[in-house]
């Protein structure tokens, strides 16, 4: 007899508390939302959204959220909207005990932006994600160039949703995406590094800030390695006016660095 009202009371008090549970929540319903919040969280010092264009990208697509009761509001379908917008990394909606809704945004990080054969100009961010220049926020990043193909920036992205986005960049993208990821490691090649290049022979060369010479990496393989020869040889090897006597230096080769001067120099 005991058991029996033991499991009565117990099911009551679960069905009063569903009950509860039911009622509050059809009772927020029916709140009007005071306000929209939107807070955008950045891993670095680039800006690439702000609150207004939030604002504007939901209310041009048709949706309304302040002084809308929460049941007419349509969270689930303004978070998916975020989450496709490329500049977004994350986006989720909430909505706070007065009725408010919050949108939690984190905003991708641009690493590079590359100039294609044809000029089509794009983002790559710092997991490999392709994004489209924003004209109305300026970024200054590290630029890549020369024998880049044209892409379409949703196949760059979509081609495997599986995979880590750098995996689904073509190859050349890759070559410059590996090598500012690497040179954005190192602060001293990150200060000297103007530009990416790849050359007509499909080898990756850096364009520094000073000096009328360039640096021919080759390919991918022991980038870090390479840069630190790179760091040793700038403090030890170039010294003076040395910065205009070279016009190529070359990194290509394991534990070497080969110079070439100008020809009013000769060639070393």
């Amino acid at each position: 007899m005991r058991k029996a009202f033991v499991i009565f009371f117990w099911s009551i008090l679960v069905g009063g508390l569903a009950s509860l549970f039911v009622f509050a929540n059809q009772k927020q319903q029916e709140v009007t939302c005071p306000e929209f919040i939107i807070g955008i969280s950045n891993d670095g010092p680039h800006q690439l959204i702000s609150e207004q264009y939030i604002r504007q990208q939901i209310t041009r697509a048709g949706y309304r959220i302040k002084k809308q009761r929460l049941a007419d509001i349509k969270a689930e379908e303004i978070q998916e909207l975020l989450r496709k917008n490329p500049y977004i990394r994350s986006a989720n909606i909430t909505i706070g005990v007065n009725g408010s809704v919050i949108a939690h945004i984190r905003q991708r990080q641009p690493l590079l932006r590359v100039f294609t054969e044809t000029g089509r100009q794009f983002y790559i961010d710092s997991e490999g994600f392709i994004m489209p220049v924003n004209a109305e926020f300026a970024t200054r990043v590290v630029v890549a160039n020369g024998k880049i193909p044209d892409i379409s920036l949703k196949s760059g992205n979509d081609r495997n949703r599986d995979v880590k986005p750098e995996k689904n960049l073509h190859p050349e993208l890759q070559k410059v995406f590996l090598t500012a990821k690497a040179v954005k490691q190192d602060a001293f090649s990150e200060a000297l590094t103007e530009q990416i290049f790849i050359n007509t022979a499909g080898e990756i060369e850096l364009i520094p800030k000073l000096g009328n010479h360039t640096i021919l990496l080759g390919d991918t393989t022991i980038l870090n390695d390479k840069l630190n020869k790179l760091k040793l040889f700038y403090k030890q090897g170039i010294r003076n006016d040395a910065w205009n006597k070279y016009v190529m230096i070359n990194l290509k080769f394991r534990d070497q660095v080969v110079c070439s001067k100008s020809s009013q120099y000769g060639t070393i």
